[in-house]
């Protein structure tokens, strides 16, 4: 097995979830992770996070996105990772298109907070 460096790990951990695999991510989670969805809510602790993400990935299996990740900046401790992602709703016969960052910081080897900008956009 190959032991990934400090910022390989964070980065995949990062990928996984703005890729929206969530479940990876569950055991680097610090306990005290805060994750803060700018303009709409602030989780804060291990347990919080899990249960919103859990309630993003069904929704997820319902409405599935067709995600790009487009730029991945890596640094010491941090990870900032942009892209689009369109989601069809059957319900309301329409495609939403969102403009997403996150970024993710890490302390002795967890992730401490993650920051979300998600924005709205629309397609022609």
């Amino acid at each position: 097995m190959i032991k990934l460096d400090m910022q390989s790990f964070q980065k995949e951990i990062s990928l996984a979830f703005s890729g929206g695999n969530f479940e990876f991510t569950y055991p680097y989670l610090a306990d005290e992770v805060t994750f803060n969805v700018v303009g709409e809510k602030l989780l804060t602790g291990k347990s919080a996070v899990i249960e919103f993400c859990n309630q993003i990935a069904e929704y997820f299996k319902t409405v599935p996105p067709k995600a790009t990740l487009d730029n991945v900046i890596v640094g010491d401790d941090c990870v900032a990772i942009n892209g689009t992602a369109e989601f069809y709703n059957t319900k309301e016969n329409r495609t939403n298109h969102i403009s997403s960052c996150d970024v993710y910081k890490f302390e002795d080897g967890k992730l401490k907070e993650i920051t979300s900008y998600c924005i709205s956009t629309k397609k022609e």
